[in-house]
């Protein structure tokens, strides 16, 4: 009996703790709402943070605090707190209505962007569906205009490539596609090589406006990429661009020009430069087409031969959601008749899509088909012209572990068939990294 009355008085207590304890947490909660109707959105943030251990995870918490955290520019606490909310109700237009805000005050209108338009799709009440439309007319306006911006990005990252010199797994060339009256065997530096590697980016824009509808732009890039297995096909690239936009009604002009310094093992390699201009035509509900062209050369300082005078178009259709596709049409002319075989025209498109699986991460993936055709036979080695196809598919995730801090891994596979066995290759990648933009 005694134990009886000892396991009832256990449990009384025990359920009289846990009502206290919900009680002063609904308090709490109730005291940041209070806050936040009058307006003290510091005092709310405060307290919420001092909650933070007990409370994390309470839908009215979670509210309460994201609320009070984008109205002080926490805006990493308000993406945590909206996020723990659309994973627990990923079809309540509220949370993503904030969820998407908080992106559009960190400036990430891409995303805001796809966030505010799935909100539309879930039919919100009328009040929601019109400050979306609201927002998205804000960042449509944005994008058009330009405020003096710096950007600046890092990204790192390791992999795995099957075939760094994009050379063809034979061991040799038939003598059908040579010069030579028997097949030549293939050493193995000039074989399918397979590696590891790392690789390091650095680039900065910047953007200034000259008037409400004009500006001018400029980026410099640097990169690096190191093999495990050779240093033969290690690469350094330095490029910088320039540009002056302008907007007229519904079109966005912009011209510019482009200089490339690329190292291969340390050594010079080439330089190229070229002239840019686009125009890109916005559309109702933020669909557009954007036509674009470059036109210049290609240097190589040890071989004159394989200078190149180069032209390329391409014609773009984008959806304001999730997807674009190109077309483009290019020239390369050797600017020496020796090394006329170098000359190509192709042709080609290029897709590339995503879709958001969670608040914080996002899938990616590809498509992108070449078609190539030499202008001339290379009579010092082959008897037929150079043709090929050249396919890659290619997917990625990325996963956003802050507001300017991603978790990237990307795949792609690429067959090229070629109508030289030389040129005739697959090759595989695999690539993990870090990417910070500020």
């Amino acid at each position: 009996m005694k134990s009886k009355t000892l396991g009832l008085l256990c449990s009384w207590v025990l359920i009289s703790s846990f009502c206290v304890t919900v009680n002063a947490n609904n308090q709490d909660i109730k005291a940041m709402q209070q806050l936040l109707a009058a307006k003290q959105y510091l005092q709310a943030y405060e307290l919420g943070l001092s909650l933070a251990d007990q409370l994390e995870g309470t839908p009215k918490y979670d509210f309460a605090f994201g609320l009070a955290a984008i109205e002080t520019q926490h805006f990493d606490h308000a993406l945590f707190a909206f996020e723990r909310l659309l994973l627990q109700f990923p079809f309540e237009p509220r949370y993503r209505l904030e969820f998407a805000r908080t992106h559009f005050y960190l400036r990430n209108l891409e995303r805001a962007e796809t966030e505010f338009r799935q909100v539309l799709t879930q039919h919100p009440p009328e009040p929601v569906e019109k400050n979306v439309h609201r927002f998205l007319d804000q960042i449509a306006l944005l994008k058009r205009a330009v405020e003096p911006t710096l950007v600046l990005s890092l990204d790192t990252g390791g992999g795995y490539d099957s075939n760094i010199n994009s050379a063809t797994a034979d061991k040799e060339l038939p003598k059908e596609e040579l010069i030579f009256p028997v097949d030549i065997e293939l050493s193995d530096d000039s074989r399918e090589t397979a590696s590891a590697y790392w690789n390091a980016l650095a680039s900065v824009y910047y953007a200034y406006p000259l008037t409400k509808r004009s500006h001018v732009d400029g980026r410099f890039l640097v990169s690096k990429r190191e093999n495990s297995e050779t240093p033969t096909y290690n690469l350094d690239t330095a490029m910088a661009d320039a540009a002056y936009a302008v907007n007229t009604g519904p079109f966005r002009w912009r011209a510019g020009g482009r200089y490339q310094h690329v190292l291969l093992d340390g050594s010079h390699l080439l330089d190229s430069q070229a002239a840019l201009g686009q125009v890109q035509w916005f559309l109702l509900n933020d669909y557009n087409i954007t036509l674009g062209g470059t036109y210049g050369e290609t240097l190589y300082p040890d071989n004159a031969n394989a200078n190149l005078q180069q032209q390329q178009y391409n014609l773009t259709f984008a959806s304001p959601e999730n997807w674009s596709l190109s077309f483009l049409y290019g020239d390369d002319t050797a600017m020496r008749k020796a090394g006329k075989y170098n000359g190509k025209q192709y042709q080609g498109l290029d897709y590339r899509a995503f879709s958001l699986i969670s608040p914080r991460s996002t899938l990616l993936w590809g498509l992108n088909m070449i078609n190539s055709q030499h202008k001339a036979v290379n009579e010092l080695l082959f008897t037929k012209r150079r043709k090929e196809l050249a396919t890659t598919l290619s997917g990625g995730w990325r996963y956003q572990i802050l507001s300017r801090l991603a978790l990237r891994s990307d795949a792609s596979y690429s067959y090229t068939d070629s109508s030289l066995k030389a040129n005739t290759f697959q090759r595989i990648k695999l690539e993990f990294g870090l990417t910070y933009s500020y």
